[in-house]
């Protein structure tokens, strides 16, 4: 069922975000939107409600004033990030999936001090049912709550953001600042974030198409090898 046009404001939404039992939105002008079931504060809206129908998450001051760019759910927490790469969590803390040192609840967006990624900015996150992961504008990844699946190879839980060592990511970064070979690799991005670049994605398609099929004619690259052929 659509919602109504003035749901969220009156605004479109850029950016959605499901978790086990509530939704949250980000409109085109940097607000965040909430509904669902409220337990463990993972609403953000200072209380265990449940909303029924999108509901604005505070006022401009709740994020510091900044616009909000991303979200993401979790089973029972929440992840926003603002324009300026801060993070802010809220919901259940069991496991220390918020990132705050502890296991607490906490009902309202509270942000992670920088200084627990290097002071570094935060472009992307993802919220699992018992932990939470970032990634740096330099494409570094960190992760936080209960182990195994944070990938730091010791099974311990983490409270607080911690830095995926490099050699267990085989020195490569993620997002944008991993290098793709033309050869190999075909990437498709929506074109319509600026971190992700100005080429659409088909163009960006074609264009590794055509440096393949390049390759191909002037004997650099045999047309059985794409296929798997001897």
């Amino acid at each position: 069922t659509q919602l109504a046009g003035e749901a969220l404001g009156g605004a479109a939404a850029v950016l959605v975000a499901a978790g086990c039992v509530h939704t949250a939105a980000v409109t085109i002008q940097g607000a965040l939107w909430v509904w669902g079931r409220g337990s463990d504060g993972r609403l953000g809206l200072g209380d265990c409600a449940r909303r029924l129908a999108p509901t604005l998450v505070g006022a401009e001051t709740v994020f510091g004033q900044f616009q909000v760019l991303t979200v993401a759910c979790g089973h029972w927490h929440t992840l926003a990030v603002t324009k300026d790469g801060a993070l802010w969590t809220f919901g259940e803390g069991d496991d220390g999936k918020l990132g705050h040192n502890d296991f607490n609840d906490w009902l309202v967006p509270t942000r992670i001090e920088a200084q627990q990624f290097g002071n570094a900015n935060i472009v992307a996150v993802a919220a699992g049912s018992r932990h939470s992961a970032a990634v740096t504008e330099e494409g570094i990844l960190y992760t936080w709550g209960n182990a195994p699946g944070l990938g730091h190879a010791d099974g311990k839980t983490k409270l607080v953001p911690t830095h995926i060592a490099p050699h267990l990511l085989q020195g490569s970064r993620v997002g944008r600042c991993h290098d793709l070979p033309s050869m190999h690799t075909l990437a498709f991005a929506m074109g319509t974030h600026a971190r992700l670049g100005s080429v659409a994605p088909i163009a960006a398609a074609a264009a590794v198409s055509s440096h393949r099929r390049s390759q191909r004619q002037r004997g650099k690259a045999p047309a059985a090898a794409d296929n798997g052929k001897d």
